[in-house]
């Protein structure tokens, strides 16, 4: 499958890039047309054996709780021994999705995957240096949401079967306040923040169809409902060195906030580099404060039972 991938790969998967893409990218919402979905990797029996190799701390398996619940409260499934065909049989008739995280260091085509896309990125827009990459996929039961949240990184939506509704909003109040936006960095938060229906009336709403991708400004909240299909998307992740300062300052805005002094998400000269420093200090200390402690995660308390109504069988 990997020399059929490689042979793919030799060719742009972006297929409809304009040239003034490039001053808007990561201000507007771009959607652009790819072949991501065309690629071998995407084939049932590729992803269940995807889904087989698939190592316990890069996925989570997930029957979501209702509208409004926290993702901690939610049940978590292992799919330990658990065969891929399964999987997928049960996210098209159930209610479940799956999200497998970190592609790109466990699996050697979403390695090339992820390399041609940021190649390629960096290649149409002279001077767009990335880091930090990311590959997600999330493989979601018909009629699924991705509740109301914004991302820390920058973050493009691939959209690779069925079809699905984005809302995306502004990064400003009311849709994210700055200390909102200082909990979600400091973790402190989910990403999950509040969201009030109203908000729709400002949103920028996008239909994703297989081979769509939307790119976003950073930190724009978002949410997802998928279409009455099972629905399979691939997310990436970057940082550049502006999204790294940026962070770094929010990241020790909040800090200060919590000691009574409010801060600019837009410091510069002397704060910049001074909140910068905060920010990597504080990180160091809390690494080593929490190196040893156990992931908060919820644990896994059932697995996958296919004789079962609900495909859901306690531990």
């Amino acid at each position: 499958m990997y020399h059929d991938l490689e042979l793919v790969l030799q060719h742009d998967l972006i297929v409809d890039w304009k040239e003034h893409y490039k001053e808007v990218y990561g201000k507007q919402t771009l959607l652009l047309q790819n072949r991501l979905h065309e690629l071998p990797v995407f084939r049932p029996e590729n992803l269940a054996r995807l889904i087989e190799v698939a190592p316990s701390e890069h996925y989570d398996f997930v029957r979501p709780g209702a509208i409004g619940t926290k993702k901690s409260e939610w049940l978590q499934c292992s799919l330990e021994g658990t065969k891929g065909g399964d999987v997928l049989r049960a996210v098209e008739e159930g209610r479940f999705w799956l999200s497998l995280r970190a592609l790109q260091e466990w699996d050697e085509g979403f390695r090339l995957i992820t390399r041609k896309i940021f190649d390629e990125l960096e290649i149409k827009m002279p001077g767009f240096e990335t880091f930090k990459h990311k590959t997600g996929m999330l493989i979601s039961s018909p009629g699924a949401q991705v509740y109301y949240h914004a991302d820390v990184p920058g973050q493009s939506l691939w959209q690779v079967k069925g079809h699905k509704d984005v809302y995306i909003y502004d990064n400003t109040a009311p849709f994210l306040s700055d200390e909102q936006l200082e909990e979600i960095f400091l973790g402190e938060t989910e990403e999950e923040i509040r969201f009030e229906p109203w908000y729709d009336e400002f949103a920028t709403k996008a239909t994703l169809k297989p081979g769509e991708m939307a790119h976003w400004p950073l930190n724009n909240p978002h949410r997802v409902e998928n279409h009455d299909e099972v629905n399979i998307s691939v997310t990436t992740e970057h940082f550049t060195s502006e999204i790294r300062d940026f962070y770094a300052i929010v990241y020790a805005n909040g800090l200060l906030r919590a000691a009574g002094i409010s801060g600019s998400r837009h410091s510069r000269g002397a704060m910049k580099y001074a909140k910068m420093a905060l920010a990597a200090a504080h990180k160091m200390i809390y690494k080593k404060m929490v190196r040893s402690s156990a992931n908060a995660k919820s644990p896994r308390s059932f697995k996958l039972d296919m004789t079962a109504p609900d495909f859901m069988a306690e531990l």
